[in-house]
């Protein structure tokens, strides 16, 4: 019964490795950089050897790890906390699939897809799996203060 329950919301982690699988086929098709929405948003193919704002940068097996143990962690709680908030379990479930859609690039490619540039401002360009583990982390930090009930501890 705790697998069952563990297991539910798991079509969502594949619509969101799907989802970012497709966009980064796409992506790789550009011949350069793209204007999508005037003044917002750009399409830029960017090789990126790092994670995040390019920590670790060259780091493919570091980084490669991690990423399995981060998505270990997050199978094991969704197993083992059945319970958990039906938020939580979504916001977990778009942390692992976009964790191993970013660990696919990095294993097939040595390098993960970019290709979202915000125009709006300067920030590092970024995929729909980026998009996903911060949506995901957010939707988790909800689920679990909303459950706190904003209690004091200690």
């Amino acid at each position: 019964m705790r697998f069952r329950q563990g297991c539910r919301l798991f079509w969502l982690a594949i619509v969101v490795f799907a989802l970012d699988r497709a966009t980064k086929a796409w992506s790789l098709r550009l011949s350069g950089p793209q204007e999508a929405v005037p003044g917002l948003l750009n399409f830029r193919p960017v090789r990126n050897y790092g994670a995040a704002f390019g920590m670790f940068s060259g780091r493919l097996v570091l980084l490669s790890v991690l990423v399995l143990l981060l998505c270990a962690a997050i199978v094991f709680a969704l197993l083992r906390f059945a319970r958990m908030p039906g938020m939580a379990r979504a916001g977990l479930w778009m942390v692992l699939a976009g964790g191993l859609s970013n660990l696919y690039d990095r294993l097939r490619y040595g390098y993960v897809i970019d290709f979202l540039e915000l125009d709006v401002f300067r920030f590092p360009v970024f995929n729909v799996a980026d998009v996903c583990i911060v949506a995901g982390c957010a939707l988790a930090l909800i689920a679990i203060v909303r459950a706190d009930g904003g209690k004091k501890h200690g």
